[in-house]
């Protein structure tokens, strides 16, 4: 037996060997596979997975926490947040003032004249009394915030109020219809403008008294016979320039043609609204006027004897 195993011993070693060989060989097909299974993973395209919203943080204070519901913590508040329905107020559009006040007459300064220079006539109905008021003036309890070529813009206590040119008011009662036969109504300054105002020279004139009062207090008529607008040379002001005089108004009675720029009235330079307004308080006043004017580029002087 013993001769037979070392006899055939070379045959027992070389199963073992092939034996281990085939061991081996499924070990390393093994590692090999899982390493190529491995490595194929990132070579295949990955499924996009959407990104987590980031997880909500709840408030720590006492009313939050009655908000939310006791039996799940990350579940969102039982009650949703109050809206907000309040409104901010709304502003309220102007109203007509109901101060007895009217407005006669309305100076404007078109841009890009300085606006301070727009000035506005206006009467107390219950004073009897008329005044001029720039930007800035009182009238009554009311402040004035801005001017128009036909309005004026009030500030009363914080509410919004206006005046109307040639507006009587709410209480104006409305007028009567004129008769059929009736003739058209003139001018109501013409009569009188015929016996006040006399020529007596070139530039010489002699105004009644009640002609001139009767011209201030008819400011409405008055701003209806010519425009009057600030003007301007170099940046500064240089007297008010005549527009649409009417050639059978009072600014033509009394020697004024359109396009006249006045300069200085009784040497008062018009370089200001505060010298206008002092020049419009003393014609009720005064006794004599020279009204220093430019025509065509000439200078030209008006004499005018009020009696």
């Amino acid at each position: 037996m013993e001769t037979l195993l070392r006899k055939y011993l070379w045959a027992i070693d070389l199963s073992v060997i092939a034996i281990c060989a085939i061991f081996s060989a499924r070990a390393t097909a093994t590692a090999i596979e899982t390493k190529l299974a491995r490595g194929a993973l990132p070579a295949k395209a990955a499924p996009r997975v959407a990104s987590a919203a980031p997880p909500t943080v709840y408030g720590k204070q006492f009313e939050d926490i009655l908000k939310r519901n006791v039996f799940c913590s990350t579940c969102p508040p039982i009650l949703p947040p109050p809206v907000d329905t309040s409104k901010p107020p709304e502003q309220s559009a102007p109203q007509r003032t109901t101060l007895p006040i009217a407005l006669l007459a309305i100076m404007f300064a078109p841009p890009p004249a300085d606006p301070r220079w727009s000035m506005a006539i206006i009467r107390d109905t219950e004073q009897k009394s008329a005044g001029a008021f720039g930007i800035g003036g009182k009238v009554r309890e009311a402040t004035i915030t801005d001017i128009s070529e036909t309005r004026v813009d009030l500030e009363i206590s914080g509410r919004q109020e206006y005046l109307e040119l040639f507006d009587k008011g709410p209480g104006a009662a409305p007028a009567a219809a004129p008769a059929a036969a009736a003739a058209p109504s003139s001018d109501p300054l013409a009569a009188e403008l015929e016996k006040g105002v006399k020529k007596t020279g070139e530039h010489t004139y002699e105004v009644q008294r009640g002609t001139v009062d009767s011209l201030l207090g008819n400011m409405s008529a008055l701003s209806r016979a010519a425009r009057i607008v600030p003007e301007m040379k170099d940046g500064r002001a240089a007297g008010f320039r005549l527009f649409s005089v009417r050639p059978d108004g009072p600014f033509a009675k009394i020697g004024l043609q359109n396009g006249d720029v006045i300069s200085a009235i009784n040497g008062l330079e018009m370089s200001s609204p505060d010298q206008a307004l002092m020049v419009y308080t003393k014609l009720k006043s005064a006794s004599h006027l020279s009204v220093g004017l430019e025509r065509n580029g000439q200078k030209i002087t008006k004499e005018y004897n009020i009696r």
